[in-house]
């Protein structure tokens, strides 16, 4: 009798855990941040496989480099007439460029964010229908970073930022060590100086440096002599409809001039690691957050500016805003190699691990990009996704852009833009109306990629105008 009474206790007890468990699935049975280690392809946590990648010798120290603002076509080793960028210039030459790289959102903090937890924005801070422009963002502590996982290995992990809106605050220093930030804005010489005397004094571990220059990002504001570089330079620009020529020219050169600034200190930090005898040793990253528009695209007023703004970002998802370079040099990284694939920058953190052969969770959202270094695969994505949602601006956008085609949706005046990127590359002319059944099956791409990175995020995706707004409604997105 005393042993069918344990056994149906036994019983309830076992309902009631199976219970718990559904009932509520976010509760956290143990701590994802304290352990990392590769068990059928995602992180688990046992101490042994730990211990081993902690101990691993001959490790690649990783220096990640984000220089804010960057368009590729206003580098040289893009292929702009200006010589604004001898220094990236170099490590291109030394590395492999990325020739079709995108952001997933042209926003800083969330850009970074993206950036250190291969993560899409919609998912770790979704935003309701009609939210204020608040213009800050924060990545909770639930979601893994880059920098957390190379501590857990064993990395020494710092980071110099440049601008207070990725101070603590935005959740971006979880994972480092050393955390050193401005409040404000500080030149990248300043930044830099610091990020050297770190690496002076700690490069004789394995580390993780990101440096982060905030130069190029408006006002521009060069200092001397960089003031007057370009000056008289001539460049054409066509498709532009900014009435005022000779702003918009200014502001192109002031622009090109602090990219220069930026690439001045960047060429010290790179000298610094040569120095230090680590050239072979390191695995360099490069890239932008995002990039600028100077009037390819008229935005209307908003927040007190000027009806017609010379260049800006935040507000819209065509290319000057969202392509960004992205370069990758270190042992094993072929040299002066130009990759043509559709990368996002969420592949940067799974490309970092699988050169460190480090464990790649299936929870993030990138893709790594060694298949494509080392010639196992021409593409690891047939398109890439890009959102805007209302941060800084009142803007709330999607797109999905091909190497052919790109749609761009506005989710609070439900219209649809399709450029046809080949005949169009400055996206002037939409094409929608003439190519409704293509646009939906962009649109039908939109929603697959919802449905595979999120279960229950209310992205406000109000109506779009195809037989696939019923299975957004299905998902909850349309309001």
């Amino acid at each position: 009798m005393e042993k069918n009474k344990l056994y149906k206790f036994g019983i309830l007890v076992l309902v009631l855990v199976v219970i718990s468990v559904y009932a509520y699935p976010k509760i956290k049975l143990f701590d994802s941040k304290k352990e990392v280690l590769n068990q059928n392809n995602d992180f688990h946590y046992t101490a042994g496989h730990l211990k081993e990648l902690a101990e691993m010798k001959n490790k690649l120290n990783v220096v990640l480099i984000v220089l804010d603002t960057v368009r590729p076509d206003h580098l040289s080793c893009y292929g702009y007439k200006r010589e604004t960028s001898p220094n990236i210039d170099k490590l291109a030459e030394e590395g492999t460029l990325f020739t079709n790289a995108f952001t997933v959102i042209p926003y800083t903090t969330a850009s970074h964010i993206s950036l250190m937890t291969s993560i899409y924005p919609f998912v770790y801070q979704p935003r309701m229908p009609n939210a204020q422009a608040t213009g800050v963002v924060v990545v909770e502590d639930e979601y893994l970073t880059l920098a957390e996982i190379l501590k857990t290995v064993g990395y020494k992990t710092a980071a110099f930022i440049s601008v207070s809106m990725m101070s603590p605050a935005s959740g971006l220093n979880q994972g480092f060590d050393v955390y050193n930030y401005s409040e404000g804005v500080r030149r990248g010489n300043e930044t830099i100086i610091a990020a050297n005397i770190w690496l002076e004094n700690n490069y004789e571990e394995p580390f993780f440096l990101w440096v982060h220059s905030y130069d190029p990002h408006d006002p521009y504001n060069q200092p001397k002599p960089f003031d007057s570089m370009h000056e008289d330079f001539e460049l054409y620009y066509d498709n532009v409809s900014l009435s005022d020529f000779t702003a918009l020219k200014q502001a192109i050169t002031n622009y090109d001039e602090d990219i220069s600034y930026g690439d001045k200190y960047i060429g010290l930090l790179l000298d610094k690691i040569k120095d230090l005898g680590l050239n072979n040793n390191t695995l360099i990253v490069f890239l932008s957050d995002h990039g600028e528009q100077f009037g390819e695209h008229l935005v209307p007023i908003y927040q007190g500016m000027g009806p017609q703004v010379v260049f800006e970002h935040a507000r819209t998802l065509y290319d000057q805003e969202v392509r960004i370079p992205f370069i990758i040099k270190g042992p094993g990284i072929p040299k002066d190699k130009k990759i043509d694939a559709l990368v996002e920058n969420i592949d940067v953190m799974p490309t970092i691990l699988n050169l460190l052969n480090i464990p790649v969770s299936t929870n993030i959202q990138g893709k790594s990009t060694l298949p494509l270094i080392k010639n196992k695969s021409s593409e690891i994505r047939s398109f890439v996704f890009t959102h805007l949602y209302p941060i800084i601006s009142p803007y709330y956008r999607s797109s999905i852009r091909t190497k052919d085609y790109k749609l761009i949706y506005d989710h609070y005046n439900k219209e649809s833009q399709l450029f046809n990127l080949k005949k169009d590359p400055q996206e002037q002319i939409n094409i929608y109306e003439q190519n409704k059944t293509l646009t939906q099956e962009y649109e039908h791409l939109m929603i697959k990629l919802i449905e595979e990175h999120t279960e229950s995020t209310e992205i406000a995706i109000h109506q779009i105008e195809s037989s696939e707004a019923k299975k957004l409604e299905e998902l909850g997105y349309i309001i």
